[in-house]
C-alpha cells in the first residue's frame, strides 16, 4: 500500500450521474483508517451509506456546499465545515449551490463510547487556534471532547518553513486543503498542492515544507485520538 502523496483525482473513481468517489489511501487491516474523497455536482447525491458498528466517520468540505441528511435531520455544510457520523448510523450527502463540492471522508475504528454524544457538525471558523512546533498552528474539530473517541480530526497551518523531520505515535490520513509545498516521507520528496493526499502509519519519518507565500493548510485525521503536537524528532 502506497503512503506517498497523490492527488485524489489521479486514482480510479467510481460513480455516475454527477457523483464520483475516489479512495487515495486505505489501511483497513492495519490502522483501520480509510480516506475517501467524494465529488458531487449540484443536486447529485451519494447513495445512502451506513457506517458499520464499531467504526466512525468524520467528513470535511474541501470546496463547495453539501447537504448532510441523517434520519429526519438535515444539515448544511459550507466549505471548511465538518461532520461526524457514528457507527450504526445511515446518512446521505447531496451537492448544493452552483458548483461541485468536494468532501474528504475518513473512516476509522471507534473508541470507547463517549461520555456525551457531541455535536453532529462543526464550523472551522468557530474553533480556537493552538500553537505547534516550527511556528505551526492547528484547529481541532472532532476528537474525544466533541464525541469522537477513536480519531482526532484537525486542520493544520504550516508557514513558510521546512519542519524538522519527525514521527508521530499515531497513524494519520492527510489532505492538502490550500497552499503548495513538498512532503518528504521515508526520504522521498513529493510536490503537493490542494487535493493531494498522503498517509503516515505510526512511526513514519516525514517532514513538510511550505514553498509558497501563503499558509499551507492541511486536513488531518489520526488514530488513536490524541493531540497533533505529539511528535518525536528524528535525524
Amino acid at each position: 500500500m502506497s503512503r506517498q502523496p497523490v492527488h485524489f483525482r489521479d486514482v480510479p473513481s467510481v460513480g455516475a450521474d454527477g457523483r464520483k468517489e475516489f479512495v487515495p489511501h486505505s489501511d483497513l487491516d492495519g490502522s483501520g483508517l480509510e480516506l475517501r474523497v467524494l465529488v458531487l455536482e449540484p443536486g447529485a447525491s451519494e447513495a445512502p451509506r451506513e457506517v458499520a458498528n464499531g467504526r466512525g466517520e468524520v467528513l470535511y468540505v474541501l470546496t463547495g456546499t453539501a447537504e448532510l441528511q441523517i434520519d429526519d435531520a438535515t444539515y448544511i455544510l459550507d466549505q471548511d465545515g465538518a461532520a461526524r457520523v457514528p457507527g450504526g448510523t445511515a446518512y446521505v450527502l447531496r451537492g448544493r449551490g452552483e458548483g461541485p463540492c468536494e468532501i474528504a471522508l475518513v473512516s476509522g475504528r471507534a473508541g470507547p463510547e463517549a461520555a456525551t454524544p457531541g455535536p453532529v457538525c462543526l464550523d472551522l471558523a468557530d474553533q480556537s487556534r493552538h500553537p505547534a512546533v516550527s511556528e505551526r498552528e492547528f484547529q481541532l474539530l472532532f476528537h474525544p471532547e466533541t464525541g469522537c473517541t477513536g480519531m482526532t480530526q484537525f486542520v493544520g497551518y504550516v508557514p513558510t518553513v521546512r519542519t524538522p523531520r519527525h514521527t508521530h505515535p499515531y497513524s494519520e490520513m492527510l489532505c492538502i486543503v490550500r497552499g503548495s509545498g513538498l512532503v518528504e516521507i521515508d526520504g522521498q520528496e513529493t510536490q503537493v498542492g490542494p487535493g493531494c493526499c498522503y498517509y503516515l502509519p505510526a512511526g513514519t519519518p516525514h517532514l513538510v515544507q511550505n514553498s509558497g507565500e501563503e499558509l499551507l493548510v492541511e486536513l488531518g485525521v489520526f488514530t488513536p485520538a490524541g493531540s497533533p503536537t505529539q511528535n518525536t524528532p528524528v535525524a
